[in-house]
């Protein structure tokens, strides 16, 4: 597996900001779910270049590469709601967003994390 210290950061982030998010707990900026998927969304377009950008370069039009354009495209979304308050049905409500969002990311870093075993 290569740079699995990006991928134990990116789930300890992950882990963190939903805990944060959904606890309801106040630390700096972050106040709860829209706040937290909001930086959530930021950090992970941030760990994109690290992770499945690298993958995506390197086989375009890979069939995992589809799959991480697919949850991005879900990540970037719930992110999007979050910050204009679009009124989209289940992504609206906060805590699915912030849960959807965590959801795309980890999938997102394990096709990162794995793909290079299957793309030879």
């Amino acid at each position: 597996m290569k740079n699995s210290s990006i991928l134990v950061f990116e789930i300890a982030i992950i882990t963190i900001l939903v805990f944060i998010g959904l606890s309801g707990k106040r630390i700096l900026f972050i106040q709860g779910a829209r706040s937290a998927t909001i930086v959530l969304g930021i950090i992970g377009m941030l760990l994109c270049t690290l992770s499945v950008g690298k993958f995506i370069a390197s086989a375009p039009a890979h069939p995992l590469s589809v799959l991480g354009y697919i949850f991005g495209i879900i990540a970037i979304l719930a992110f999007m709601v979050q910050l204009f308050r679009w009124n989209v049905p289940k992504l609206d409500n906060p805590q699915t967003a912030l849960i959807t969002l965590a959801i795309a990311m980890l999938v997102k870093s394990v096709i990162a994390r794995f793909g290079h075993l299957i793309i030879r």
